[in-house]
Order: C-alpha cells, then sequence, then structure tokens
C-alpha cells in the first residue's frame, strides 16, 4: 500500500522556477519540482500550524540560504520580473538580507538554483500530502558542497517529523553527501552500486562498523569514498 504512491523526483531547474510546465504533476509537488511556489506556501502554512516546533524546522529551512532573510509566496510578481519572462500565477519571492531594502526582492527565476533545491527537499520530506516513500535521483545536483552536507543532515529528522516510516531513497555522486549522513543511526543508510567483472549489478550496504569508525576519526566519509574505501568507485 506505501508503494503505490511511490515516486521518483528528478527536479530541473526551468520547473522549479515556474518558467516552464511540468508535464509530470503531482501533489504537493511535480516530478520535474513543478508547482514549487504552490508546496512551499502549503508547507509554510502547515509548520506554522504546528507551533514552536513547526517554527524551529521552518528556520532550518532559511538558514540553509544564508542570504535570504525571509520566503513568501505572491501572486503579485508583475513588478519583479520581465512581462516576457513566463511564469506560474503564484511565484517565490525571496528577500535578500544583504541588498538595499528598495530593491532586495527577487522571485524564483532570479534566485539561486541551490534554494530552489533546499525548498524543494523541504517540501517532499515535510509535507504530510508527498508520498510515504519517494525517490530523488541526483539529490547533489546545483548545490555547493557544504551546504549539499547540511541539507543532508537535516533530512532524516525532517522526514520523521510527521511519519517515523516516511522513507526517502536518493542517488548521489558528489562525495560531500557522505559527510551529512549519521552511519551509527540505523535509520540512515548507505548503500555502493557498482558492476563487477561479469557487468552485473552489486549493491552492498557500507556499515559503521568499528574498522570504518576508526578510519573516519582520521578522514572524513567523503575522503574515504575518494581513497577508494567504500567502494563505487571507478577503476580508472
Amino acid at each position: 500500500q506505501s508503494l503505490q504512491e511511490y515516486a521518483i523526483y528528478c527536479p530541473n531547474t526551468p520547473s522549479l522556477r515556474g518558467t516552464v510546465p511540468d508535464v509530470q504533476s503531482r501533489r504537493p509537488v511535480g516530478l520535474s519540482g513543478g508547482q514549487l511556489a504552490e508546496s512551499f506556501e502549503a508547507l509554510r502554512k502547515h509548520l506554522e500550524s504546528q507551533g514552536e516546533d513547526g517554527e524551529e524546522i521552518l528556520d532550518q529551512i532559511l538558514e540553509m540560504i544564508d542570504w535570504v532573510a525571509d520566503v513568501q509566496v505572491t501572486s503579485h510578481g508583475a513588478s519583479l520580473i520581465s512581462s516576457k519572462v513566463p511564469r506560474t500565477t503564484l511565484m517565490l519571492k525571496f528577500t535578500d538580507r544583504f541588498m538595499n531594502k528598495s530593491r532586495n526582492e527577487l522571485t524564483a527565476y532570479d534566485a539561486s538554483e541551490g534554494a530552489l533545491y533546499v525548498l524543494f527537499c523541504a517540501a517532499l520530506c515535510l509535507l504530510p500530502q508527498a508520498p510515504s516513500i519517494l525517490a530523488i535521483d541526483n539529490l547533489d545536483q546545483a548545490l555547493n558542497p557544504r551546504l549539499l552536507s547540511k541539507l543532508t543532515s537535516r533530512i532524516g529528522d525532517w522526514l520523521k517529523h510527521n511519519d517515523p516510516d516516511r522513507q526517502l531513497l536518493f542517488t548521489a555522486h558528489n562525495p560531500a553527501v557522505l559527510d551529512g549522513l549519521d552511519l551509527s543511526d540505523p535509520e540512515i543508510r548507505l548503500f555502493a552500486v557498482e558492476r563487477n567483472s561479469d557487468g552485473l549489478t552489486i549493491v552492498k550496504r557500507i556499515e559503521y562498523s568499528k574498522k570504518l569508525a576508526a578510519m573516519n576519526e582520521q578522514y572524513p566519509l567523503s575522503r574515504l569514498w575518494m581513497m577508494g574505501h567504500l567502494g563505487a568507485v571507478p577503476n580508472v
């Protein structure tokens, strides 16, 4: 029953910006990242209705976008974006804390890709309407390494916020993603996927053994992966 709504999300920047339609529409957000403004509006209302706990999580989301003072959703964005740019009815409006107050508001069209990906992941993890089991392909795209590590470290708690059984699967190729994973938590699991000499796909769970913990004291997991201690690196 949980798998009936299973979906693989693969966001792209034009869909997240709302400049192209998402042909794979879903609730609360499309498979390519469409309806991001609507999903963030729903997420904000959902968290604000939960009192201090919800406000704390909203602060966590905004803290990851270091240049943002606030994020709102508006239907009156004509003054912020050219009429030649295609857009949806609702738009995200970012308030830049560094810019002059007379011109410190930006839409998703002008905001960084990383900010949009953070909001996208937060909506999927925290909104009750999202599938109870879902996947994100290439979670690490468009995110700088430090932001990626921080986002990864938050995802586990976000998933548990509404439902302890909610599960997210994701693929990644950026080593920095590993430094946000708490492998000592049995609910967070890492798998190395590679092909053997016969061309067969091999999936191996990387367990946080005493040996790995000892190496991790000297090097971060990202470095251990690049050094070949975790597998799933090309033989080049």
